[in-house]
């Protein structure tokens, strides 16, 4: 037990006068204590180039948020529709079809592209032109439902 502890205290003594440089001085070795780094001030000149790429992420974005307000406008309607639809017997086909609407709606809703999916402004129009189309869609199924809801 005695010879473990000393050899453990020797790697540890050891091991600390290596970090330090206690032992092993070659004279040829040079320790730099403080690095010298040169640095150029370059003063940029922004482009015509950067000033419209930032102008194009600007009109991407402004899209974007235009998008993300149709998405949550569509989620609000369907979540409106289930409501009124809960425990409603509609007939089979109107119900095939308000089904068919609802379905189109959440698939949107289920595979949302984030704005690194989009390529530009073209697409992020597409995909709002989408849900924009997905809303309008769905706009008279709730009266549908609560006529049919009446009948009954």
């Amino acid at each position: 037990m005695k010879y473990v502890l000393l050899i453990v205290f020797v790697l540890i003594i050891g091991t600390i006068a290596f970090v330090f440089g206690w032992f092993g001085g070659d004279s040829q070795t040079v320790v730099v204590k403080a690095p010298v780094v040169e640095t150029e001030v370059v003063n940029e000149v922004n482009d015509e180039d950067t000033v419209a790429e930032e102008e194009r992420y600007a009109a991407i974005l402004a899209e974007y948020k235009k998008l993300e307000k149709a998405r949550r406008n569509l989620d609000r309607r369907l979540a409106r529709i289930k409501a009124v639809m809960w425990n409603v017997e509609l007939p089979t086909e109107q119900a095939k079809e308000i089904v068919g609407k609802i379905r189109k709606g959440y698939e949107l809703l289920k595979t949302k592209k984030l704005l690194g999916a989009f390529s530009g402004l073209q697409s992020i129009s597409d995909e709002l032109a989408r849900v924009e189309y997905a809303h309008e869609n769905l706009e008279g199924v709730v009266e549908e439902i609560k006529a049919a809801k009446s009948e009954n």
